[in-house]
């Protein structure tokens, strides 16, 4: 068992503006070393004095971008529609470690971009950016086990996938504590590619 969230990461995304066919599904394994979740922190607001010395500081909200690579293989379909990069719907995601008992994360809404890269060395590759957006309530990058449990047997069976938001998160709002955040168990959609498109 490892104490840190590294390794392979599994990768879950939902349409959040499909009313009729948005379910959770999984990504292909992104390419080695390409997973990666930055925070940009928020401008830095002074209220000087004469003199230069602040009488006051504060700053804005940070703002986080997840990013990785798929590699276009023969036969696979992107991870997203797209139109030159352009990806017109929201997705949620949920990233859970390779050790599922480290803490993953659950982005409740982002707009994605992809890019279309290649080289010799390494081929063509999906590059895809989610800028995440304002949550309904609590942190925009929520912390916590995403965990996923089958039920059934055979071509009965299913996957299901929820997330329970760490016990230590801290959200203040004005001053108070916000209640932890919850995704029901839902199941991953299995009639799906990991391009989001149905099976043919």
């Amino acid at each position: 068992m490892s104490k840190v969230n590294w390794g392979i990461p599994r990768i879950f995304v939902k349409d959040m503006d499909d009313a009729t066919d948005g379910a959770w599904y999984e990504l292909n394994t992104p390419v080695e070393d390409s997973t990666e979740l930055t925070s940009s922190q928020g401008d830095k607001m002074e209220a000087k004095i004469e003199g230069g010395e602040n009488e006051d500081v504060k700053y804005k909200r940070s703002t986080y971008e997840f990013a990785y690579n798929i590699r276009m293989l023969k036969g696979r379909q992107s991870p997203f529609p797209i139109s030159d990069g352009v990806v017109d719907h929201k997705f949620a995601v949920l990233l859970q470690p390779e050790d599922p008992d480290c803490e993953g994360f659950y982005i409740e809404s982002s707009t994605v971009a992809v890019d279309v890269n290649y080289s010799a060395a390494d081929g063509s590759r999906w590059e895809v950016h989610h800028d995440a957006l304002k949550a309904s309530r609590g942190d925009t990058v929520k912390w916590g086990k995403v965990t996923l449990t089958k039920t059934g047997e055979g071509a009965q069976a299913t996957t299901n996938i929820s997330f329970t938001e760490g016990s230590s998160h801290d959200n203040y709002v004005n001053g108070e504590l916000v209640d932890a955040v919850n995704v029901d168990a839902s199941a991953i959609d299995a009639t799906k590619n990991k391009g989001g498109k149905p099976n043919a």
